[in-house]
Protein backbone atom coordinates (compact mmCIF):
# COMPACT_ATOMS: atom_id res chain seq x y z
CA UNK A 1 0.00 0.00 0.00
CA UNK A 2 1.38 3.12 -0.77
CA UNK A 3 1.11 6.73 0.86
CA UNK A 4 -1.50 7.66 -1.18
CA UNK A 5 -3.64 4.62 -1.48
CA UNK A 6 -3.26 5.22 2.99
CA UNK A 7 -4.49 8.79 2.46
CA UNK A 8 -6.91 8.07 0.36
CA UNK A 9 -8.45 4.73 2.74
CA UNK A 10 -7.62 7.26 5.59
CA UNK A 11 -10.25 9.86 3.80
CA UNK A 12 -12.28 7.27 2.83
CA UNK A 13 -13.49 6.04 6.29
CA UNK A 14 -13.81 9.97 7.53
CA UNK A 15 -16.20 10.53 4.77
CA UNK A 16 -18.42 7.59 6.20
CA UNK A 17 -17.39 8.73 9.63
CA UNK A 18 -19.01 12.22 8.77
CA UNK A 19 -21.88 10.69 6.56
CA UNK A 20 -23.40 7.67 8.77
CA UNK A 21 -21.45 8.12 12.18
CA UNK A 22 -20.27 5.59 14.24
CA UNK A 23 -21.68 2.54 15.85
CA UNK A 24 -20.58 2.08 19.52
CA UNK A 25 -21.77 -0.11 22.30
CA UNK A 26 -24.09 1.06 25.11
CA UNK A 27 -23.72 0.18 29.02
CA UNK A 28 -26.22 -2.14 28.14
CA UNK A 29 -23.82 -4.11 25.48
CA UNK A 30 -26.28 -2.74 22.58
CA UNK A 31 -24.75 -1.62 19.06
CA UNK A 32 -25.79 1.55 18.89
CA UNK A 33 -25.85 4.32 15.58
CA UNK A 34 -25.02 7.78 16.54
CA UNK A 35 -23.68 10.77 15.26
CA UNK A 36 -19.80 11.99 14.61
CA UNK A 37 -18.58 12.98 17.70
CA UNK A 38 -16.83 16.54 18.42
CA UNK A 39 -13.65 14.81 18.76
CA UNK A 40 -14.30 13.52 15.11
CA UNK A 41 -15.08 16.69 13.30
CA UNK A 42 -11.77 17.83 14.78
CA UNK A 43 -10.01 15.21 13.17
CA UNK A 44 -11.79 15.89 9.76
CA UNK A 45 -11.25 19.40 10.29
CA UNK A 46 -7.41 19.06 10.92
CA UNK A 47 -7.29 16.63 7.82
CA UNK A 48 -8.75 19.45 5.49
CA UNK A 49 -6.45 21.99 6.70
CA UNK A 50 -3.35 19.73 6.84
CA UNK A 51 -4.41 18.84 2.97
CA UNK A 52 -4.64 22.47 2.04
CA UNK A 53 -8.42 22.49 1.63
CA UNK A 54 -10.35 25.96 1.86
CA UNK A 55 -13.50 26.27 -0.03
CA UNK A 56 -12.08 25.13 -3.71
CA UNK A 57 -11.53 21.74 -3.37
CA UNK A 58 -10.71 18.82 -6.46
CA UNK A 59 -14.18 17.89 -7.63
CA UNK A 60 -15.32 14.05 -7.22
CA UNK A 61 -12.19 13.62 -5.00
CA UNK A 62 -12.99 11.71 -1.34
CA UNK A 63 -11.41 15.00 0.48
CA UNK A 64 -13.90 17.18 -1.93
CA UNK A 65 -16.77 14.66 -0.71
CA UNK A 66 -16.14 15.36 2.82
CA UNK A 67 -15.66 19.25 2.35
CA UNK A 68 -19.64 18.62 0.37
CA UNK A 69 -20.82 16.79 3.24
CA UNK A 70 -18.79 19.45 5.94
CA UNK A 71 -20.44 22.15 4.24
CA UNK A 72 -24.49 20.40 4.46
CA UNK A 73 -23.91 20.37 8.43
CA UNK A 74 -23.34 24.00 8.90
CA UNK A 75 -19.03 23.94 8.97
CA UNK A 76 -17.55 26.93 7.37
CA UNK A 77 -14.04 26.64 5.66
CA UNK A 78 -11.87 30.02 5.52
CA UNK A 79 -10.20 31.16 1.84
CA UNK A 80 -6.62 30.80 1.99
CA UNK A 81 -4.57 34.05 0.19
CA UNK A 82 -0.96 33.54 -1.27
CA UNK A 83 0.51 34.27 2.16
CA UNK A 84 -1.12 31.96 4.14
CA UNK A 85 0.64 28.45 4.92
CA UNK A 86 -2.00 25.80 4.67
CA UNK A 87 -0.92 23.83 7.66
CA UNK A 88 -0.48 27.00 9.83
CA UNK A 89 -3.67 28.94 8.89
Amino acid sequence: MTIDNMGNEFDQALLKILREGRRIMDKNGEVQQVEASAADLQVIRQRLKDCGVTSVPTQGSPIANIVEQMSKTGFKLHDLDASDDAATA
